[in-house]
């Protein structure tokens, strides 16, 4: 009889120590993760994810692994070829393998629940019933743990060594001379910006609000393809974390969201996460440099990838590569003759998330903060946020703003020489008006980063000398730098790698300067509702809409004729004027002659942080008022000269040419394809120059490594931001469009605790066979707000399948 009571009770015990876990999906497949350990609540969040993304991640593990071109052939003018490279000069995975260890429990419980959760979906399936992106495909596999974190140190340096992956794969001294072989076409911004990455962001407080409470907009805006598009999740384990939100695929976190007591969007920083060297090479040696007084070798390894052929065979390709103590070689001659690898110099760099293991341990922590104390303490104790900015609401009504971002130290006279060497012509286009690179001599000590103590990773600048804000109104921020997310209290004298300060702000940010400022926003009572803060996002008018708009109208109606100085062309204005004069000034799906305005800013593009060149406005910038200056529009007393006219003749005859009149409204001729042979789905909103709140943006060069990617965009022209694509089988110039506004989120702090609205542009799924692959969409395209499901009977109300696993868990191992 003890014998079997004994049996039982270890019976018991074995079934109480399983891992349960329930996921209810809501409306559009939206998982809600209950469960009871970090282990189940990853394997929660690995399944639900590979339901709709299994394709997604098994990609991007095959890239870190450097073997695209053994699968996907070599690439577009050897692009899979040099990626391989890259990343195995990176090796993320024997990295990820040294970092293990230093997991803390929780975090390693979630990846290893979370790469259960994945495999158990994909033995569900057979390589036929795979998505349709990767139906039959050799390459997908298993997830292993190192697998996971790989990937995960691979997102950290979105917006540095990723940036550099080509570079870094072209990079051979002189004498080898066969770079050239491979040399794919390098885009400037790709290399030294962020762009293709952004976000507005606003955190509201007690003083500015109609409930007295803390309120949120998040915006995001990231590419509507590939791996980099969010995927909705609540993940709960009850009385330790409730949190709801959107992550990226292969992190069991949340990266916006909120939960019972906090609100967090985040924004894009402007500041540094990589610095480039330019070392000073021993002229009878181009690999060793000069450091200080000495003369250092840079070390070598040998490479190979394996590439497919035409026929399938695989053919090996052999490197070697170098580095220098600051990081790997780079060639970037493409970019600038003067930034190759010559007998005399060479350029290297350094990455301040190199080794930022940390993203998943951060936002679980952040998720679990109950006030704003917890969360700073949260930021302080991990250091694991990469690139972005951290707006923040509490339900009391205090907001914060920091860019906890990793950041180089520099020394004062290293800042210094920046600050003066960014503004000589030469290296003005590296630096781009703050969105660009920061370059400097490698061969002096003194332009070493420099080590406060204070940081898990040598040479970064500590929290707390981090550009950061608390108030009771509101803080902002749209990709422009720290010093204004709130205009009373500007921020200054902050590292000049955060971004430059009393320097002009995008259009975009001087847009959302002006909105959160706006008293025709807020109404009577001089705060935002939850209802005014969504109509914020759906007005899409923009920073031109009104007083430079009526200032060209007038200017055009009083030159109705522009004839070229030059040429002696005549152009006749009256209808792109008179298409401006009636525009609604929004760029709604119904608005008429908005791409005018679009076509005629294009004249002014610049590559700078500004966007557009000084010789659009009469009143130039200002520090004593940035969200106002530059302002109004410059004209010439000669018609013949007036640069206005001339651009908006060039409009007019592009527009004619592509065979879209000046009236024709946004919805037929701004769209998103989301796979060929898929009809077009209007979209509002417009390009970030425009000056606009909701970006839509076409011809992006994706921030997205996967080639998998669905949309259909086109071939894309220097002079406007028409791309020309193939509809039903007809070539047609039009506006495709591939990023912009992701999840837009609306969070409000009421009495009966956080109450949210979202949308989503590119829906839960990356399958165009799935039903949830663009059904989001549609709404998106609308502007019709859905209500995020947190509270567990609200949950319980929408939920339209459950599943429940009860989970042995397997021995861990990476």
């Amino acid at each position: 009889m003890l014998r079997l009571l004994a049996l039982l009770v270890a019976v018991f015990n074995l079934a109480a120590c399983k891992d349960k876990v329930e996921i209810r999906y809501t409306e559009f497949n939206v998982p809600h993760i209950t469960a009871s350990s970090y282990f189940g609540l990853g394997y929660g969040s690995g399944y639900a994810q590979a339901e709709e993304n299994l394709c997604t991640l098994a990609e991007q593990i095959v890239k870190l692994k450097g073997e695209k071109s053994r699968y996907f052939g070599p690439g577009q003018q050897h692009t899979n070829v040099l990626s391989d490279f890259g990343y195995k000069i990176l090796d993320y995975p024997s990295q990820a393998a040294h970092y293990y260890p230093q997991l803390p429990t929780d975090s390693s419980d979630l990846l290893h629940g979370y790469v259960a959760g994945f495999n158990a979906r994909l033995a569900e399936l057979n390589p036929a019933s795979y998505p349709s992106p990767c139906q039959d495909a050799a390459w997908v596999g298993p997830l292993s743990v190192t697998d996971l974190l790989a990937y995960h140190l691979d997102l950290a340096a979105l917006a540095s060594s990723r940036n550099l992956l080509l570079p870094m794969a072209l990079a051979q001294p002189p004498q080898a001379a066969n770079s050239q072989q491979l040399a794919p076409t390098l885009n400037a911004e790709q290399i030294l910006t962020k762009r293709g990455l952004g976000s507005n962001g606003w955190a509201l407080g007690a003083d500015k609000t109609a409930a007295g409470r803390g309120a949120l907009l998040a915006n995001p805006h990231f590419p509507w393809d590939g791996e980099l598009r969010f995927f909705q999740q609540q993940l709960t384990i009850p009385g330790e974390l409730d949190v709801t939100g959107v992550t990226l695929i292969g992190l069991p976190a949340v990266l916006i969201g909120f939960n019972q007591h906090l609100g967090w969007t985040h924004t894009v920083s402007q500041s540094k996460q990589f610095t480039f060297y330019q070392l000073e090479l021993d002229p009878d040696n181009p690999l060793r440099y000069r450091y200080g007084n000495e003369h250092r070798d840079l070390s070598s390894q040998q490479l190979a990838v394996d590439v497919r052929l035409p026929d399938g065979s695989l053919q090996r390709v052999e490197r070697t590569f170098y580095r220098s103590h600051y990081g790997p070689m780079l060639d970037l001659s493409l970019l600038a003759e003067g930034l190759g690898w010559t007998a005399q110099s060479a350029i290297s760099y350094r990455d301040a998330n190199a080794g930022n293991f940390r993203m998943l341990q951060q936002w679980l922590a952040i998720g679990k903060a109950s006030n704003s104390s917890e969360l700073f303490d949260a930021l302080a104790q991990h250091q694991g946020i990469p690139w972005v900015n951290t707006l923040v609401t509490e339900n009391n009504g205090d907001v914060h703003y920091i860019d906890a971002s990793q950041v180089p130290r520099l020394h004062p006279a290293a800042e210094a020489y920046w600050q003066q060497a960014s503004q000589s012509p030469a290296l003005a286009a590296l630096w781009l008006g703050g969105d660009g690179a920061v370059l400097l001599p490698g061969s002096e000590p003194v332009f070493e980063w420099q080590d406060s103590g204070q940081t898990l990773d040598y040479g970064l600048v500590p929290l707390q000398d981090a550009p950061q804000l608390s108030r009771r109104d509101y803080v902002f921020n749209a990709n422009s730098s720290h010093w204004l997310v709130n205009p009373a209290q500007p921020l200054q004298g902050y590292s000049l790698l955060y971004g430059p300060e009393r320097s002009e702000l995008s259009p975009r940010s001087r847009y959302n300067g002006q909105l959160i400022n706006s008293p025709q926003l807020m109404g009577a009572d001089q705060r935002f509702s939850a209802a005014e803060l969504r109509q914020v996002f759906n007005r899409n008018e923009s920073l031109f809409s009104g007083d430079m708009r009526q200032q060209l109208v007038q200017h055009c109606q009083a030159n109705p004729v522009y004839v070229d100085a030059a040429s002696g062309q005549s152009t006749n204005l009256q209808g792109v004027c008179q298409a401006l004069a009636n525009w609604d000034g929004r760029y709604n799906l119904n608005s008429r002659g908005a791409h005018v305005m679009r076509e005629f800013l294009a004249a002014f593009r610049s590559a700078d942080h500004a966007a557009l060149i000084p010789q659009l406005y009469a009143e130039p910038f200002s520090a004593e008022d940035p969200l106002n200056t530059p302002a109004g529009l410059a004209i010439t007393a000669d018609p013949q000269q007036d640069r206005a006219l001339l651009a908006l003749s060039q409009a007019a005859r592009r527009l004619q040419a592509a065979a879209i009149a000046p009236d024709t409204q946004l919805s037929d001729i701004q769209y998103l394809i989301k796979a060929e042979g898929q009809a077009p789905i209007a979209m509002p909103g417009g390009y970030s120059f425009e000056g606009l709140f909701n970006m839509a943006e076409g011809g992006q060069l994706s921030r997205s490594s996967s080639d998998l990617a669905n949309n259909v965009t086109g071939i894309a022209r220097p002079d406007s931001p028409l791309l020309m694509h193939l509809l039903d089988g007809q070539p047609r110039e039009a506006y495709t469009l591939n990023s912009g506004s992701s999840f837009v989120m609306v969070l409000e702090f009421t009495e009966h605790g956080p109450d949210a609205k979202m949308l989503h542009a590119y829906s839960q799924a990356h399958d165009p066979a799935s039903v949830h692959f663009s059904d989001q969409t549609r709404l998106f395209s609308q502007q019709r707000w859905q209500p995020m499901h947190f509270t567990k009977t609200d949950v319980q109300q929408h939920t339209q399948r459950v599943l429940r696993f009860s989970l042995q868990r397997p021995e861990q191992a990476n």
